[in-house]
């Protein structure tokens, strides 16, 4: 990527050398250990894209609650098969994904907006400020309010 980046200001040595290093980061990336995934994420109609549309759903409205049976259908895949392929993929179930979405915005809120821990909370899609704090701290391993005031980056995630 270092020498794609350092082509930038070489116009002439860019025209024959960025074809090239692009095919060799394409190749570096497909040999990599998840490069089976990469390659899947590609096909357009493939499992992995099919989840990955479902995510991109999880992403836009993480707030609200999450049916998996409409990301199933999303993604066209049965409810079972939508659930293995998903953890296959991400290392996590749906729901677990939408709550570690959920606190790294809270966490944002946090520190950068300094919001207080309730609106963080709600504003996240949480209903009960308790319960987030409890999921909070597990996440990460501080309260979310030793969390706001100390505005560090704590371990978790």
């Amino acid at each position: 990527m270092k020498r794609l980046y350092d082509l930038h200001d070489q116009p002439d040595a860019r025209k024959v050398l960025e074809p090239l290093i692009r095919r060799e980061i394409h190749y570096w990336l497909l040999t990599a250990r998840h490069g089976r995934i990469l390659l899947e994420l590609a096909k357009r109609d493939s499992r992995a894209n099919r989840v990955a549309r479902a995510i991109a759903a999880i992403h836009k409205d993480y707030t609200h609650a999450l049916k998996v049976e409409d990301l199933a259908r999303l993604a066209g895949m049965s409810v079972s098969a939508f659930y293995a392929s998903f953890r296959e993929l991400t290392g996590t179930t749906p729901l677990q994904f939408q709550k570690q979405l959920r606190l790294i915005e809270a966490r944002r809120l946090l520190q950068a907006d300094r919001l207080s821990v309730s609106s963080a909370a709600f504003q996240v899609g949480y209903e009960s400020p308790t319960q987030f704090s409890r999921e909070y701290s597990r996440q990460f391993g501080v309260s979310p309010r030793m969390d706001k005031g100390a505005g560090i980056t704590a371990p978790g995630f």
